[in-house]
Formats: C-alpha cells, structure tokens, sequence
C-alpha cells in the first residue's frame, strides 16, 4: 500500500538532555534486610549469548544488556516488545495497536528486519514478507522468561544473517524451576482482559511445564481523535510445553512445543483497497535439542527445530478505476479478489562443540543447515512455494592470554542458495584495567541476505469475475497491475563496526557502568524504489522493487548505569546519542534526494530511568521514563514524529504467605498523555490503568 500523505511540519528536536548519574550511598532508602539479603553483585554474572560460551560480562566481545525476571515483572509489561524500551539504543514505535515496529540503530521503515531474535536459541525470523519479526507470533508466555540478553551490535560471527544490528536471545525458565501451578488475570482499560495458566511437575527424571494463555484488547483505534479510525483489535491465544530430562549427569534431553493462535484487526474505514476486516495467523513449533556435557568446559549440543507459520488474509471488493477513452474519463468498478494467504515451513538442524584446548584457550565450532518453505501465490505470483537453503559453519576462539588481557576471534561463512557465500568475521580485546574495570576494543562485519520477498515478490493483481469498460468486455483474471516485481539482483547487506567499550562492575557500591562507542558503516542496504508499472491494464500505476542502494554511517555513544542493592530495588539510567548519515549527500541534498531518509531513522538522543523500590516488605513500587527524540518510520523528513516522554507506573504487593502465594499489581501506563510513536496526528499510547493478579498454587 502506498504511504500516507501527511504535509504537517515537525517542532523542533528534542534537546540533548545531559546525563547526570550520581552515585550516592542510597542505602537508606531500601530496606536493610535486601542488603544483607543480595550482594547479588558479588557472584559475577554470566551471559550466554555473546558468543555461544559461558562468560562473564567483562568478558563478552560487545555490550550485552540483561533484562532478568524481577525486571521484566516490574516493568509491567503486557507484551513481550514493549521490553525493548529499557535497552539502550532501541527505537520502538507502534504502527497500530496490534503492530509493533522495533529497531535498533535505526535503518529501518515500517517493516523492521536487520535484528535477530531468538527464543532458546530458536530463530523467531519471520521469513514470508518484508518484516522481519512478527512480535506477536514469538511462542512464549511473557512469565516464562527466565531472561533476555541482548547483545548490542552486530554479530553475524556468532549467528549468522540478521543478526545485522542486534542479537536478542529470549531464555525461558527451566521446567525444573516451575514445579506447581499459577494462574494469571490482568483486566484495564481499552478492553484488556488477559488469563494465563501454567502447571508443572516432575516425573522422576523428567521436568515438564505446561503454559497456556490469552491476550485481548481493542488496540488503540478508539484513541485516535485526528485521523480515521484503525481496526486493530487483538485476540492471542497460546500454548507451550517444555520437557526436560536429565538422563544423567552428562546428558540431557530438551523438549518443547507449542503454537500461537492471533486474530487481529486490520484494514481501515472507508479505503477503497483496504477495508477494515479480521485477518489470522496461525504459528506452530517443535524443539528438540540433546546436550552432553561430560566434564566441565566440555559440551556437544545437537538441535532440531520445525517450525510452520500460517496466515489468513482475503477478501473480494469492488475497486474503483478511473478510464478515458474518447477523450471522456468515466469511473468503473473492477470486482478483484485480494489473497494474501501464506505458508511457511522452517526446519533448521545445527551442531555445536565447545571445548577446552588448554587452561587459556576455549572454543566453539559448529555447523548447521536451514531451509524456508514459502507458499504464498499472491506474493509471488507463482503456485509453487519458494524454497531458500542456508548452509553455514562457524567457529570461536577465547584466548586469556594473561591475567589482565582476553582476546576472542570468531567467524561464520554462510551460503544461501538465494544470494551467494557471505563471510562474517569478528575480533575483540578486553584488558581488565582492575578487577572491576574492563576495557574492550572490537571490531567485526557483519550481513543480511535478503529475503525471498524482497528478491522475488511479483505481487500481481487480477480481476475475479468479467466486467466491462466502452465497447470492451474483459474477462476474468485479466492482470490488472503489478505492485511489486522481481528484484533478481539483489545481493547481501554489509556492515562494520567498530566499538570502545568500558565495563565497571563495582560490587563494593552494587553499581555497574557500561559505555559504548561506536561507528558502524553500512553498505549495499536494501531500498524500496518506485518505477512506472509495465505490467497491466492499469500499467501507468507504479510498481516497487528493491535495490542495494543504501549506505549508512552510524556513529554515537551509549551509556548505562546501574544501582542495584537488592534484587528488587534498582534504579537504571541510560542514554544513545545517535548521528545516521548518508556519506554520498551532503545535509542539503539529504533534504531533497530520496536516499536522505536514513539520517531520520533512529532518534538523535534517547533516556531511560527505570528503577524499583522494595519500600516496606513485600510492597514495590517501579518505574520507567523515556524521553525520546524526533524519528521517522517512512522514507523521507516529512512523516518524522515529535519528540515525546513516556511515564509508567506499577505498584505491587506480594501476598502474605498465610493468604497465599502470589502478587496483586495495579499499572499505569503513558500516565503523561498519548505519544505519536509513528506518524505525526496518529497519537497512540493513550493513558492506560490495567489490574492484574498471580496466583501460585
């Protein structure tokens, strides 16, 4: 569909806003027996995604941000994206209530697609259109997450195409920790009324947890008081079962499976190709993985995964066409039916090894291979499905070569039957100026191969049924127009980064820093171009195509800080000072050339405070305040949004244990007034209270 037209100005930019962190001796504000209670600061923790290795965060080849359990239940989030807010660096918009649009770095439209995201190491890709996650298709209930780890940069060393920008790894709680049962009820405004139900137990060896869950709400269409009403109301329904079973001390067997049922509302009132209507998509997915670990540092790892995605979208209008034959322009209605059903069918085997070659020196060597089976006629105007097979091995090597210094080399080398070879190598060197201060010096390149749509979408469109113009009858299935046509050129995304980073964990004062500074220079990006349509009775319309045309120079600063004395009590500031150029414009002819949109893509500045407060036993009280600068999710200056704060406020009480496990919370979110997260006189995010209680039984 082509973008809205919005001629409206923009107000000025959001100001730099300083980033003052003081570090104070806050103690007094927490309760005294959370002090005693943590020193979880003391136990150096441990992420997983940096480089398939178990490392410390001093360690890792990039920034990782961890968002751990206690912070994803205070921040009160309904749906799994809305997390993305407290990563530094991140842009998250809302293109309608039931379609998040998430990005890190910007270099994105309203079709994100160059972050990888990942549940238990199970890629979460979507690879049937242009987006590139469909957020509300992920496959877990947001209670079970253990964790996430998101590693800001790009790393396609570690996990190969799209994990262009970022890595996110979603880790769910392990069966064995959810013995019992829990039932969940949220119910607010806009028609929130979400259940969620969870059961475990153990058999013997084996661990198993059963999920189950639904998600409702209208969206944010009844906000909406300037531009025409949206239909995005949101019906989600879940189920997931993960088995474990430790044979024994050397070997475990992992299971799950799950599917995702979304009804959505879609389409808008009174558009003329468009209507509101209800569409469907249908996930679902097995997992199996075999570990074996038969002394420490030593690990062999097999896994599995199916995974199929099915959506239901069609519907028969009468469109009308504007025709001049004789010198007399007269409308006429064209009957066409409009199917964008689609299949697609995953299944992705990977191998990996991870070793100790000496007392210094660990590595990672693996191999896998991933084949995407795509039916979707209207798409690509073809009956039979597009198949893409990716072979890749890749491999990692971490060499502490003294005391203070620690270097780590990776690579992946990729080849997909779509593109061509891709090779995506990464070094890194960590020097730990002192026991609680790290520098770290890294540079790698990474890629994106595109995907089957942007390569071979011919999106053609037919009449259904005959009809006739002045002395001319045409009959049925007659093309009409093309909107989109084969761009069989198309070759893989490239980027280099280059990152100074500094970790301080100073566990003295339970306080991390974490500063990164970064330039990351993308080449061959993959733009959306328009050109007069040869194809149909209405050729004179245009069609798109994809081209790689783009460049980007990305450089800025991300700084994080961290006070936590207690596992419940913290209080998080951060702040991304981002500058995105095209290096072939000048600012002037940025302004005017359509390539210029990439400087719009990402905020120049961005804040975050997050921060809890356990102030009495079992009482918490947290927070979250973004400040967010000027952006745009389309293609040129004029779509750009304004700057705005978003403030969200939960308050919660653990149950006394003589009533009965669990937690009663009351959320407040956009308590400072609605936001245009999108396009400028679209305001979403209209204040929001929502209720919800956990029971566990």
């Amino acid at each position: 569909m082509p973008p809205i037209k919005i001629t409206h100005r923009l107000s000025a930019p959001l100001r730099t806003l300083p980033l003052l962190i003081t570090l104070l001796p806050l103690t007094a504000l927490a309760n005294p027996d959370d002090i005693s209670e943590a020193g979880h600061l003391s136990d150096l923790p441990v992420v997983l995604s940096a480089t398939r290795l178990s490392q410390a965060p001093a360690d890792a080849p990039g920034a990782v941000t961890v968002l751990d359990r206690e912070m994803i239940r205070a921040s009160g989030a309904r749906n799994i994206y809305e997390l993305f807010r407290l990563v530094p660096g991140f842009q998250l918009g809302m293109h309608t209530g039931n379609q998040p649009l998430v990005t890190y770095h910007g270099l994105s439209d309203d079709a994100p697609r160059r972050m990888l995201v990942q549940v238990d190491g199970r890629s979460i890709y979507s690879p049937y259109l242009i987006s590139g996650v469909e957020w509300n298709q992920i496959g877990v209930d947001i209670d079970d997450i253990e964790r996430i780890e998101v590693f800001r940069g790009s790393n396609s060393a570690t996990y190969g195409s799209n994990a262009f920008l970022g890595v996110a790894n979603i880790i769910t709680r392990s069966p064995s920790e959810t013995l019992g049962g829990a039932v969940r009820y949220r119910v607010g405004d806009n028609g929130i009324n979400d259940v969620g139900a969870r059961i475990g137990h153990q058999f013997n060896d084996v661990a198993m947890r059963l999920s189950v869950s639904r998600t409702y709400d209208h969206g944010f269409g009844n906000y909406d008081k300037g531009a025409q009403n949206i239909n995005d109301w949101r019906y989600t329904q879940l189920a997931t079962l993960n088995t474990e079973w430790r044979a024994d001390s050397a070997n475990s067997v992992d299971f799950q499976t799950g599917w995702t049922d979304s009804h959505e509302g879609t389409g808008k009132d009174q558009n003329a190709t468009d209507p509101e209507r209800p569409m469907r998509i249908y996930t679902g997915f097995g997992l199996l993985r075999w570990r074996n670990a038969p002394a420490p540092g030593e690990e062999l790892t097999v896994t599995f995964y199916h995974q199929e995605e099915n959506g239901r979208d069609h519907y028969n209008l009468d469109v009308p066409a504007r025709v001049t034959l004789g010198g007399t322009t007269r409308t006429i209605y064209v009957p066409v039916r409009f199917d964008y059903d689609f299949k697609a069918t995953r299944d992705d085997l990977e191998l990996q090894r991870i070793t100790t070659l000496a007392p210094s020196l660990r590595a990672v060597i693996g191999a896998g291979w991933r084949t995407d089976l795509i039916a979707a006629p209207s798409r690509f105007n073809a009956n039979e499905p597009v198949r893409s097979t990716v072979t890749r091995a890749f491999g990692t090597l971490e060499w502490r070569a003294s005391e203070r210094w620690l270097f780590n080399v990776g690579t992946m080398i990729e080849d997909n039957s779509l593109t061509r070879v891709a090779l995506a190598p990464r070094a890194s060197a960590n020097y730990h100026m002192t026991d609680s201060q790290t520098w770290r010096l890294s540079v790698n390149r990474s890629h994106r191969n595109p995907m089957a749509f942007e390569q071979r979408s011919s999106m053609i469109f037919s009449n259904s049924a005959p009809f006739s113009i002045p002395g001319r009858t045409i009959p049925a299935g007659t093309p009409l127009n093309q909107t989109f046509r084969p761009s069989p050129d198309l070759h893989a995304e490239r980027i280099t980064t280059y990152e100074l980073g500094y970790l301080a964990e100073l566990r003295e004062i339970a306080t991390t820093i974490d500063a990164r500074l970064f330039l990351e220079r993308a080449r061959d990006l993959v733009e959306m171009k328009l050109e007069p349509s040869t194809v149909g009775l209405f050729s004179r319309s245009n069609t798109r195509y994809f081209t790689n045309s783009g460049e980007a120079n990305i450089r800025g600063l991300e700084i994080s800080a961290t006070w936590r004395p207690s596992p419940r009590t913290w209080l998080t500031a951060h702040h991304t000072a981002l500058r995105i150029d095209n290096p072939n414009f000048s600012a002037t002819e940025a302004k005017t050339n359509s390539s210029g949109w990439i400087e719009y893509t990402a905020p120049k500045q961005s804040s975050t405070l997050f921060g809890a407060w356990e102030f009495l036993p079992g009482w918490q009280f947290s927070f979250a305040k973004h400040w967010i600068g000027s952006m745009s999710w389309y293609q040129d200056n004029w779509h750009k949004t304004a700057p705005y704060r978003q403030l969200d406020l939960r308050l919660a009480r653990r149950l006394p244990a003589s009533i009965a496990r669990g937690e009663v919370s009351v959320t407040a979110r956009n308590v400072d007034g609605p936001d245009q997260t999108y396009a400028p006189d679209t305001s979403w995010w209209a204040r929001t209270i929502f209720a919800g209680v956990t029971l566990e039984l």
